[in-house]
């Protein structure tokens, strides 16, 4: 695999990306990609070991399958904003990828995972060379606004890596497709509850700093939300919004796991600051300072 390979996969992914919610057929992607439609699915093939259609069904399903979860929007609405032609079809394609309907997988009582499909990564792929500093600091009393969730889980099940990657990236997709440009800087606060024999209960808030209230545009009931001063391990990394989702990737399957065992902080939290962003923007185009704080307990 040349470094050409790399250059052209990750280009088409971001494309793809970008207008999923259109639903993007292979003519779509293989008239920007300048190769012919059956080159294209070979080469696509090739390069990530996965169907070009598959992928990008299973990228969309995903997204529906998260806003099933974390949000309130209808069913129909969903279907309609993913470009499906009609509710019947999006829940045949739902089922054959879940296993269950729509309906089902949103009122299920714990949250499956386990068939959601992440962005392609190469740095999933490949050993990630990240070397990151790892330092302390106090934080002091912090005032944000924004919406809480409580979620489901059952420990027994195999919480894969590349699940955990894919929600997380679809929680932030849905919480910035309901932000006002104005507003650069987030902050998503996750804690474990108290778990039961075989359950896991997560709470996970999204947030903002109280003068950009007004810039959440999402339809949630906004909150007050009041974190107390305390001591956190703390690891930044500075650079494009594409760096960092390969740096988050990183951590998720490299450090937490010791850090979560070694620390046992009740807190985890991930501030992202953007310099300057567009929702129709590559993430090669947007700057990032991202940081992952764990308290110390």
């Amino acid at each position: 695999m040349t470094n050409e390979d790399i250059l052209f996969i990750e280009e088409l992914i971001e494309w793809v990306e970008i207008h999923l919610e259109t639903r993007p057929n292979l003519d779509e992607v293989a008239r920007i990609s300048g190769y012919s439609k059956w080159h294209l699915q070979r080469k696509f093939k090739r390069i990530t070991g996965i169907q070009l259609a598959t992928y990008i069904r299973s990228r969309i399903l995903t997204r529906a399958a998260v806003a099933l979860r974390i949000s309130n929007r209808t069913i129909i609405d969903i279907s309609d904003e993913l470009g499906f032609d009609s509710q019947q079809t999006f829940t045949r394609m739902f089922k054959q990828r879940f296993g269950i309907t729509p309906n089902r997988y949103r009122t299920m009582e714990k949250w499956d995972v386990k068939s959601l499909m992440p962005r392609f990564d190469f740095e999933a792929v490949y050993e990630a060379g990240f070397y990151p500093e790892i330092q302390r600091l106090t934080l002091p009393d912090t005032h944000l606004v924004g919406f809480t969730r409580e979620m489901e889980f059952d420990t027994a099940q195999e919480m894969a890596i590349s699940s955990c990657i894919a929600m997380k990236g679809e929680i932030f997709n849905d919480f910035f497709k309901g932000l006002n440009m104005e507003c650069h800087k987030v902050y998503s606060i996750h804690s474990d509850n108290e778990r039961g024999e075989g359950e896991c209960s997560v709470t996970h808030t999204m947030a903002v700093e109280p003068e950009f209230k007004k810039d959440i545009l999402s339809g949630h009931k906004i909150e007050d939300i009041r974190l107390p001063a305390r001591e956190y391990i703390a690891i930044t990394h500075q650079g494009t919004a594409k760096e960092c989702v390969k740096f988050i990737s990183y951590l998720i399957s490299h450090v937490m796991p010791g850090l979560r065992n070694e620390v046992r902080g009740s807190v985890e939290m991930e501030v992202i600051e953007a310099k300057a962003w567009n929702q129709d923007a590559k993430l090669r185009q947007i700057d990032v300072n991202y940081t992952y704080l764990i308290s110390i307990d």
